[in-house]
């Protein structure tokens, strides 16, 4: 559990650096804003030796860098939920249910999708996630039998945001549960049910039924939905939901009288469905997504154990980075070019634009090729959609020299430094909306632990929040 009033304090005390999104760097100057040894220590390192720094234990990462920054390190991680993930199923036995492991589970994973239209389309990550939470809903089954007796066994999972299927199909084929399966977008729905026909005819499949395909904007109300398709107990899964969809999960599963266990991963925690009108994207009271401060936030805080303690939108958006993959990120293999284009980008709009509505706009991704793409084509091809009309105003102020430049010359140490010191905080924000809603649930008298699941380095939003209401 999290000291909410340390994790409040160092949220406050490094707000500059909280606040300011990455595509600000150049427009706010935000690195002049740093403290002096914290400048002097990043500009005498490379961001991968920041990263290492970030990431690792050993001591002589550390002696480049200023006491003020290595405390800092100490603090993020105390505030963390461990994101060392579990090696096997009887370490995930003990995990989640503080018990020796019962003598019938796998010494391994098991790698489910063996069959080749089975494997279609399901990516590696995708076949990690399914193969360990497979292992984790027949360890609840194998629990809740011994918990509660055949009265209230599990005989349904509610795969809440199914997508186009897998996760829900390998449940009914292993498992031997009935499920249910709700996604949101029809297209995907359609497409999950054809694949569930195909495979009913393929003879090297023992798939004799199929999930329970709907698709339905999800509410509290789908509370009686479950009620009503299980006949004993069910189990909820949602893997990772956006926002405030893992709020409205909870309380789903608070609200059902058969739901009786649990396994969420959250993703996304700036998006704000409520809060969105997604037949007007363009509303200017969508905007609101932007500020700085909401006025109210569905995602966070949801228990009285965190009630106080605010998450800007910007705090929550930097939650849904890794420390993990970093290096790819911000290294010397990464091609990537554009995000330093869009930063120079944004402090030209700032000296074009008072309007809040033109900052930090969603514009065309576009791909730079090194020492080939000039700023000028970048600005013409970004701004193709969004921000048109900010066009002819920011190419007519630019200089032509910085026009006619490579956007691969806007490579910048200092804004890579800048941006792993503010991702270095992302373990330590996600963790405080992970505990708010282990909080949230533990108030509500379940039984609720946050367990690393799936590898981070192939799954970044790998911590789980696992479930379950006493008899």
């Amino acid at each position: 559990m999290i000291n909410v009033t340390e994790f409040c304090r160092l949220v406050t005390d490094h707000e500059q650096i909280l606040l300011c999104k990455g595509v600000d760097f150049f427009a706010t100057r935000v690195w002049d804003k740093l403290i002096t040894e914290w400048k002097m220590g990043l500009n005498s390192s490379t961001a991968e030796e920041l990263i290492a720094f970030a990431n690792s234990t050993h001591k002589e990462l550390e002696c480049r860098f200023p006491d003020s920054l290595k405390e800092l390190k100490s603090d993020l991680k105390r505030l963390e939920y461990s994101r060392k993930f579990v090696q096997s199923p009887d370490k995930l036995w003990e995990k989640w249910t503080g018990r020796k492991p019962a003598a019938s589970l796998q010494t391994e994973f098991r790698t489910i999708t063996s069959n080749e239209l089975l494997r279609k389309k399901i990516k590696l990550k995708k076949q990690h996630e399914i193969d360990r939470i497979i292992e984790l809903i027949s360890q609840i089954q194998t629990f809740m039998d011994h918990e509660s007796g055949p009265q209230n066994t599990i005989d349904s999972v509610i795969d809440i945001g199914a997508g186009v299927g897998h996760l829900s199909r390998m449940i009914s084929l292993v498992n031997k549960l009935a499920v249910m399966a709700v996604e949101g977008n029809h297209q995907f729905t359609l497409s999950a049910n054809n694949l569930d026909e195909k495979l009913l005819q393929d003879s090297n499949i023992n798939l004799t039924t199929t999930p329970m395909r709907f698709t339905s904007f999800v509410t509290e109300e789908m509370a009686t939905k479950v009620d009503d398709f299980a006949q004993n107990s069910a189990i909820i899964v949602g893997l990772h939901c956006c926002g405030d969809f893992s709020s409205t999960i909870l309380k789903v599963f608070l609200k059902s009288r058969k739901a009786r266990a649990l396994v969420l991963f959250g993703c996304c925690y700036h998006k704000e469905f409520q809060s969105f009108h997604f037949l007007n994207p363009d509303n200017k009271d969508a905007q609101t997504l932007n500020d700085t401060k909401l006025q109210t936030s569905t995602v966070f805080p949801l228990s009285r154990k965190w009630k106080g303690c605010d998450l800007s939108y910007n705090h929550r958006e930097i939650a849904c980075h890794n420390n993990e993959n970093m290096a790819s990120r911000f290294g010397k293999t990464s091609a990537d070019s554009s995000r330093y284009a869009r930063a120079h980008l944004e402090k030209w709009i700032w000296e074009v634009s008072d309007s809040p509505s033109d900052r930090n706009i969603g514009m065309c991704s576009v791909k730079c090729v090194e020492n080939k793409t000039t700023f000028e084509e970048y600005i013409r091809k970004a701004l193709a959609k969004r921000g048109n009309h900010l066009l002819d105003k920011v190419l007519r102020i630019i200089p032509k020299s910085e026009l006619s430049s490579f956007v691969s010359s806007f490579k910048s140490s200092q804004f890579d430094s800048f941006d792993v010191l503010r991702l270095m905080f992302a373990p330590a924000i996600e963790s405080a909306i992970i505990d708010d809603r282990i909080s949230f649930l533990q108030e509500n008298g379940v039984n609720a632990q946050c367990i690393p699941l799936f590898d981070p380095t192939i799954s970044p939003r790998n911590l789980a929040i696992v479930a379950y209401k006493h008899c």
